[in-house]
């Protein structure tokens, strides 16, 4: 079937245009792209006289000529291993090529609801429905052996990353509690829903079942570091996620600083103080995922750089047995 790409242009007069086109481009590159985009979407496109549309389209970009801001986002079947910061790398590295000096360039989170909102702004969006969602624990099977609640010690076979081949993964959450205990559980959930759904009994939830061994970064596509003491909820995912379900968010979770920090699992690791050995994807493994050398380079610069959690927090440890 091929995607659909919005291209949205509001031009410095104030009057917003769109155009969707099959099998699209959902970046541009260099200047030139820009001016022969919004050429395209005047001389085929259409005037937006009405309210922004339901989201319709699976990748997109936005131009806004009067603010100087640049908007895009990409199919969820397009996004490599460590979409998140390989998407914030794709901003960085473009905001940085000549011509786009005094944009204001970055990947729309937000999605088709995104781009529309920056095409016609409007008042703040309201929360959006969302259907109960149960908490569905990463599986267990095969690997996991044990937890000592008192010991803090999970007891696992073969390997300390054992759960990253076999748990099937697609969220890591991090519980930081009043007395600097840390704890990692891994869900089959989709980060968003699971937030604006459970709210603040999310962490009493998982604290039910036993935890799991930190996730590497290729195990997950989707994280949150809950701070309990600070009542800070930090937040990334590969995937969109509308303003509205981060509006629901923000009021499932009352009187919470919820955010979405500007990096995936990179950023997750800072926000804990751990060191990425062994949970980071090398070089090596970012290009066999498509990832290129500038790209990497810009990851790698934001990695050094990330402010870490100052708190000495208290790491569950892991045992292994039957070493293969």
């Amino acid at each position: 079937m091929g995607c659909w790409t919005a291209c949205l242009v509001r031009l410095e007069d104030g009057s917003a245009w769109e155009l969707d086109e099959k099998y699209s481009r959902w970046h541009l590159t260099g200047a030139d792209e820009r001016v022969r985009l919004v050429e395209r979407v005047l001389a085929r496109g259409r005037r937006v006289t009405e309210a922004p549309a339901a989201a319709r389209a699976c990748q997109g970009i936005a131009l806004d000529l009067a603010t100087r801001r640049y908007r895009f986002y990409s199919c969820a079947l397009d996004m490599p291993c460590a979409g998140a910061d390989h998407r914030e790398s794709m901003a960085l590295h473009q905001a940085a090529l000549p011509g786009w000096e005094d944009w204001d360039v970055a990947h729309a989170w937000g999605g088709d609801e995104e781009l529309r909102r920056l095409l016609r702004p409007g008042p703040p969006p309201g929360p959006a429905d969302v259907p109960a969602v149960e908490v569905y624990p990463a599986s267990r099977d095969s690997w996991f052996v044990d937890w000592e609640p008192g010991a803090r010690r999970i007891t696992v076979r073969h390997d300390e990353l054992i759960a990253d081949s076999f748990a099937g993964a697609t969220s890591l959450v991090s519980v930081i509690a009043a007395d600097a205990t840390l704890t990692h559980w891994q869900l089959s959930n989709p980060i968003a829903p699971l937030l604006a759904h459970h709210g603040e009994s999310l962490p009493g939830t998982l604290a039910a079942e036993p935890p799991f061994p930190m996730a590497a970064e290729e195990a997950v596509t989707d994280g949150v570091v809950i701070d309990l003491p600070a009542r800070r909820l930090r937040y990334w995912t590969a995937g969109t996620v509308s303003p509205g379900l981060v509006a629901r968010m923000a009021r499932a979770w009352p009187g919470w600083t919820v955010e979405r920090p500007a990096w995936g699992h990179i950023g997750h690791l800072a926000a804990i103080g751990q060191h990425p050995e062994g949970l980071s994807m090398t070089d090596a493994e970012l290009r066999e995922c498509r990832w290129d050398d500038e790209l990497i380079a810009i990851r790698s610069r934001a990695r050094s750089t990330l402010p870490t959690e100052p708190r000495a927090l208290i790491f569950p440890s892991v045992r292994v047995i039957d070493r293969w």
